[in-house]
């Protein structure tokens, strides 16, 4: 006896449900993630990189902490392969290491910017004062506006490649140890 509803005349009943269908298997979330090229669009990375540009911009605030900003920079590159490798458990190549580095050295240069920019916003002239004052030869560069901006140009490129190249050379030295410690040879 074969029920109703199976009967190809007759309209299903509306109180029947279909059966529900399983979902096909999916791989875990972070093991989908760690598939994802090293890049902005990578949100594993990406919230690496900020975690530890923010925690470089913290102490780098710290009078005395601040004078090893090289240091911080190299280890914070280092580190956001560290943190990748715990969060996803993949090896990264040297390629992709240093393309963390430089992803969390763009974001560190980011935020020292805008700090940078905050304090030249409220202390303004005072900063430049001091500056004259410990070099008068500055007096002709802060006098004038076009060569003010082009001083500050220079050195915000400056800034821009140190940092980011620093923390690529961290995160670069962080994935070829991490690939010899593992027998990888990337």
């Amino acid at each position: 006896m074969a029920p109703a509803n199976l009967v190809a005349d007759e309209p299903p009943e509306v109180n029947e449900r279909p059966a529900a269908q399983t979902p096909p298997a999916t791989a875990a979330p972070h093991a989908q993630l760690s598939q994802l090229p090293i890049g902005f669009g990578n949100p594993i990375a990406l919230r690496i990189g900020f975690i530890l540009a923010m925690t470089i911009m913290l102490v780098e605030m710290i009078p005395g902490l601040n004078m090893l900003f090289l240091l911080w920079w190299l280890g914070a590159g280092w580190l956001a392969v560290i943190l990748y490798r715990r969060m996803t458990g993949a090896v990264l190549s040297v390629r992709s290491g240093a393309r963390l580095g430089a992803m969390t050295g763009i974001l560190t240069f980011i935020a020292t910017t805008l700090i940078s920019a905050l304090t030249m916003a409220f202390a303004g002239k005072q900063v430049l004062d001091t500056m004259v004052k410990q070099n008068p030869d500055m007096q002709q560069i802060v006098n004038d506006p076009a060569m003010l901006g082009g001083v500050f140009f220079i050195v915000l490129v400056m800034f821009f490649c140190f940092i980011v190249g620093a923390c690529a050379a961290g995160g670069a030295l962080s994935a070829r140890t991490m690939a010899r410690r593992t027998g990888d040879q990337t």
